[in-house]
C-alpha cells in the first residue's frame, strides 16, 4: 500500500476516526529516525507510540501502534500517523522531533462522550477509584 493512497486500503470507519484524530491534532509527537523511518505518539485513552516504516518508492513496508485495537489490520492512531506523514513529505521536510501540546482541559474538550467514558472507567479499574467516585456521585452507601 502506497502512502499517497493508503486510504483505499482501509475500512472506511476507521479512516474517518484517524482522519478526526489526524485533524484534532491528537498526533502529539512525530519525528523521522531517517528519512523512511517515522515514530509518533498518538493522544488516545492514553498515549500511544506508533511506527511506520516506507521503502524507497513509499510502499508502507511496516506499522506498528501499541493501542489494544485488533479488529482489523491498521488502526485510527495509526491513520492519523499516515496522514502527518504524508503531509510532511509532500512538503519535503525533514521530520525533528516535534509536537503540538495542549493543555488537559483542551484535550479533554476534543474527546468524544464514549471515549471520557472508556478513559474513566480504565482509570477506575487502573488506580481502584471506584469507592471514591461512586461516594462523589451518591450511588455507593458506604455504611
Amino acid at each position: 500500500m502506497q502512502i499517497d493512497n493508503f486510504e483505499s486500503g482501509i475500512e472506511d470507519k476507521i479512516v474517518v476516526r484517524g482522519k478526526d484524530y489526524f485533524s484534532n491534532g491528537f498526533v502529539i509527537e512525530i519525528w523521522s529516525e531517517n528519512p523512511k523511518q517515522f515514530c509518533a505518539v498518538v493522544d488516545g485513552s492514553i498515549p500511544y507510540d506508533v511506527e511506520i516504516r516506507l521503502d524507497e518508492a513509499g510502499e508502507i513496508i511496516y506499522h506498528d501502534c501499541d493501542c489494544p485495537y485488533d479488529w482489523g489490520e491498521y488502526c485510527k492512531h495509526e491513520v492519523a500517523v499516515l496522514l502527518s506523514v504524508r503531509e510532511h513529505l509532500k512538503q519535503g521536510k525533514h521530520m525533528k522531533k516535534h509536537g503540538r501540546k495542549q493543555g488537559l482541559r483542551a484535550r479533554l474538550r476534543n474527546k468524544s462522550k464514549d471515549d471520557l467514558i472508556f478513559l474513566l472507567y480504565d482509570l477506575i479499574s487502573e488506580y481502584d477509584l471506584w469507592h471514591e467516585i461512586a461516594c462523589y456521585l451518591n450511588d455507593y452507601d458506604d455504611e
